[in-house]
């Protein structure tokens, strides 16, 4: 098989999971969930409340930990993600996909890569290394949030596939 053809297979591939999660898989109860894990106003207040605690009750490996956060989710959204969304200049999928179901608010940026899904594993592999328990919790919820992003139209599973590699590599590195 030459480059262009394992190149097609592989963007088939893509759009018919993509086609899969956003229509197949659709029910209420995902119409409700997946909007809210994709962003809410809940969200900013919570990390607040996480960052106040681990800040005050974690000591100095709370405050490290806090910094390494920072610092990976800022290298793997505005260090890797935004310039490789502007590289390679990939359309989001409700952009190519008349059939598309967008279930929240139509993003200007490019899809590739899912800075949701990097934000996510560059603060899994972060909070693992310095509390292992939450990997328990955050694992579970990381793959969510990059499994709705899909559901709700704004991303190819690639997309969220490379994202998280490069969340995790990002914050591993």
């Amino acid at each position: 098989m030459g480059s262009t053809q394992t190149m097609d297979w592989f963007l088939s591939l893509d759009r018919w999971l993509f086609r899969g999660v956003n229509q197949s898989c659709s029910n209420p109860l995902f119409d409700a969930a997946m909007p809210l894990l994709s962003g809410n106003a809940l969200f900013v207040p919570a990390v607040a409340l996480a960052v106040v605690g681990l800040i005050w009750r974690g000591g100095s490996r709370g405050r490290l930990c806090v910094l390494l956060l920072a610092l990976a989710i800022w290298a793997a959204d505005a260090g890797v993600s935004n310039h490789l969304k502007h590289a390679f200049g990939r359309p989001r999928p409700f952009k190519t996909l008349p059939e598309t179901v967008l279930r929240v608010g139509a993003g200007e940026s490019g899809s590739m890569p899912s800075s949701h899904a990097a934000n996510w594993f560059a603060a899994i592999v972060v909070l693992g290394a310095y509390y292992r328990r939450t990997v328990r919790w955050t694992l579970p919820l990381g793959v969510a949030v990059s499994f709705s992003r899909v559901y709700n139209g704004v991303h190819y599973p690639s997309d969220v596939a490379a994202g998280m590699l490069l969340g995790a590599g990002t914050a591993w590195a």
